[in-house]
């Protein structure tokens, strides 16, 4: 962490600027974002940056910078100086690739986070993309966990289904929504569908309508299918060719024991 204070040149005024850089974009994008409940105004700067109540925060590549102080006309201080920082940081990357399975008609404009410990309040859902969703006025949360393969997702999804099992009541699966998946609802957890895509578990929580819900998922599976399918044809295509012998080549005129080499 790096940090410098700065004093308004009438004398009349401060602000400290703290940088800190984390060992990847996901990561600084998880602590900036993990503080947005607090944002009162979101701002017009790369990559993205809003202000609370009391600083500025901004987020940029692997680094998360917070501007706080005190003046007269502080907001407009201090948003300058977070400008006057990002400008002078080298070029980024945009938010987390995984935003884009989520279907965007309905995403609440600049609710994405980044968790790496929980998900809808639960630990088993950690290190997941998260967004809320406006459907008709009803606000949803969701969210993907890219999984290190098929069997953690899998073990994932059967946690947070048990979950459920404990504490609330399992509905009827939906027809063709992912590889397996599951509905729920529990009157503190509130409702949830959920399913898994290879490697990648993703779940939809709310209060409301059980249908609006079903939506979401189905637009997100869809989005997913259409990114992913032929990433996941590649993939199988390569285990089914490991898995085979090697062909012999018929002009290869090495004895056999050269021949593996």
């Amino acid at each position: 962490m790096t940090a410098g204070k700065y004093i308004a040149q009438d004398g009349r005024g401060f602000a400290t600027v703290e940088i800190f850089r984390f060992p990847d974009f996901v990561k600084a994008f998880g602590a900036y974002s993990m503080r947005k409940e607090a944002a009162r105004r979101f701002l017009p700067i790369e990559n993205e940056a809003y202000v609370s109540k009391f600083a500025v925060h901004l987020w940029r590549g692997p680094f998360y910078v917070r501007v706080t102080g005190g003046a007269q006309n502080a907001f407009q201080a201090l948003t300058g100086l977070a400008s006057f920082v990002a400008e002078r940081m080298p070029p980024a990357p945009s938010k987390p690739a995984v935003f884009n399975f989520f279907p965007t008609d309905v995403r609440v404009p600049n609710s994405e986070r980044y968790s790496a410990d929980e998900g809808f309040g639960q630990r088993i859902l950690g290190n997941s993309f998260q967004a809320k969703f406006n459907a008709g006025g009803d606000v949803h949360e969701g969210l993907i966990i890219p999984s290190a393969n098929r069997a953690a997702a899998t073990k994932i999804l059967n946690a947070y289904k048990d979950l459920y099992l404990r504490n609330g009541k399992l509905l009827d699966p939906i027809s063709n929504l992912g590889e397996d998946n599951f509905t729920a609802e529990d009157k503190f957890l509130g409702r949830a569908v959920a399913f898994r895509i290879d490697r990648f578990v993703i779940a939809f929580n709310g209060y409301k309508d059980r249908q609006k819900l079903v939506d979401l998922a189905v637009a997100t599976d869809a989005r997913m299918l259409g990114s992913i399918r032929k990433q996941l044809v590649a993939a199988d295509e390569a285990r089914e060719q490991a898995a085979q012998p090697p062909r012999e080549n018929p002009n290869d005129r090495r004895p056999p024991w050269q021949r593996g080499q």
